[in-house]
């Protein structure tokens, strides 16, 4: 008899999954959308046990064996995914777990260089003293906070100046 067969695959996104979940400080809330087109998962952060709409996505890669190079863990990643994040108002992450390592890298996408857009992928540069197990989250949410707080301060002026012109 033939029966379902869970490829090696979906284990590894799991592991990587529970990984990062493990390392999440518990009181941040994970979404996971249900169609992903370059967003794995939208994490909402709670500054001292408040939710004030401040949200990190993430991007999450895994991999069974390291591809470092000179201190960095190389992934792949598609131009379209990386300018769906670019172009998303809220702080990206990059995060590839290995599974030989039972460990994961992480990089905001701010500091990942633009890729040339007559390509199809390109390859990102995790630096492997990112390690999400010694990851400082509260200079993460600190980083989210002056991200969010400033595109809304963009968006108040903005939505001033459009009134005043109105009237």
């Amino acid at each position: 008899m033939l029966y379902p067969i869970r490829h090696s695959s979906h284990s590894l996104e799991e592991k990587s999954a529970n990984f990062f979940r493990h390392h999440l400080p518990p009181e941040w809330n994970i979404t996971y959308p249900s169609r992903d087109y370059g967003q794995d998962l939208s994490i909402e952060i709670t500054e001292d046990g408040v939710y004030r709409g401040s949200e990190l996505i993430v991007q999450l890669k895994a991999s069974g064996q390291s591809n470092a190079q000179s201190g960095f863990e190389r992934q792949s990643l598609k131009i379209s995914t990386y300018n769906y994040l670019w172009e998303n108002l809220r702080v990206a992450m990059l995060i590839k777990y290995i599974e030989a390592e039972d460990e994961a890298y992480w990089i905001l996408l701010k500091d990942v260089d633009a890729p040339n857009q007559d390509n199809q992928t390109f390859t990102v540069y995790l630096p492997r003293v990112n390690t999400l197990s010694t990851i400082n989250w509260d200079s993460i949410a600190g980083y989210v906070r002056e991200i969010t707080d400033i595109k809304l301060a963009a968006s108040r002026v903005h939505a001033r100046a459009v009134r005043q012109a109105t009237n």
